[in-house]
């Protein structure tokens, strides 16, 4: 599936590339400062939180700032990444109706889409760790493997929404409060040490969270991260995504009929 995609010249490659661009520019259409909010909404967010609690955790989160922008990035991406795939085929059915087109092209244009919001967010963040004077490692640029990992599982997690949506619209209401739910158990403003066991026990097992502790160890700290924490977070997101492969080609053709 995604090698065919992926093949210089293929009409599905086009065809992703109109996609990607038209959610990146329907997503700023109506705004008057337009892709500027890209920049915008995090510096505000992370003004605002830094205001609050920064002086909470001072002593135990060195570089408050860049803290908070390096789990804020990842943390967005993988909520929006999921939504923007959860949603693809319900939002695109009046074209499936009429036209064969690859169905999990539209999910992976989403995705895309959201990536190009998460590499603007990173521009913010390296911006933020200029600002700071924060310090810039060589090691950083492994940070590369958590990326890798994230963009995985969100697709393997998306392809998997997007057939579920199309059954039980439910799913939609639910998966948004969990993504509200998900930021406060990922330790975006807080340091994790400050949880009591076992709940932090339970809390680090989340994959989101370890890539995002690992993230923040190659960019803030300059030292590589637990290798149990990066080989189950790498192994649980090929599963997930082999998994959300097999779902969505056993499906993809019975939900077009339900549409």
């Amino acid at each position: 599936m995604t090698l065919d995609m992926l093949k210089k010249g293929s009409s599905e490659n086009f065809l992703l590339k109109q996609i990607i661009k038209r959610n990146f520019t329907t997503k700023y259409k109506d705004s008057v400062l337009g892709i500027l909010w890209s920049f915008l909404n995090p510096l505000i967010t992370m003004a605002l939180l830094t205001a609050i609690f920064s002086t909470f955790f001072t002593r135990s989160i060195e570089n408050f700032p860049v803290y908070f922008m390096a789990g804020r990035c990842v943390i967005d991406f993988f909520n929006s990444g999921t939504k923007i795939a959860m949603t693809s085929i319900k939002q695109n059915r009046s074209i499936l109706q009429k036209i064969f087109i690859p169905r999990y092209i539209f999910a992976i244009g989403g995705i895309c889409s959201e990536f190009l919001n998460f590499l603007m967010s990173l521009i913010v963040m390296i911006a933020i760790m200029i600002i700071t004077g924060a310090p810039f490692y060589a090691m950083g640029l492994f940070a590369v493997i958590p990326i890798a990992t994230l963009v995985i599982l969100i697709t393997g997690v998306g392809l998997i929404l997007a057939i579920v949506c199309t059954k039980f619209t439910d799913i939609e209401y639910l998966y948004k409060i969990f993504t509200s739910l998900l930021v406060y158990a990922c330790a975006i403003f807080y340091p994790m040490d400050i949880v009591p066991q076992p709940i932090r026990g339970y809390m680090e097992l989340n994959p989101v969270y370890g890539i995002i502790a690992q993230f923040r160890e190659f960019v803030m700290y300059g030292r590589f991260p637990s290798q149990t924490i990066m080989l189950t977070t790498i192994v649980f997101s090929i599963v997930i995504f082999i998994i959300g492969i097999l779902v969505f080609r056993k499906y993809q053709n019975k939900i077009t009929l339900e549409l």
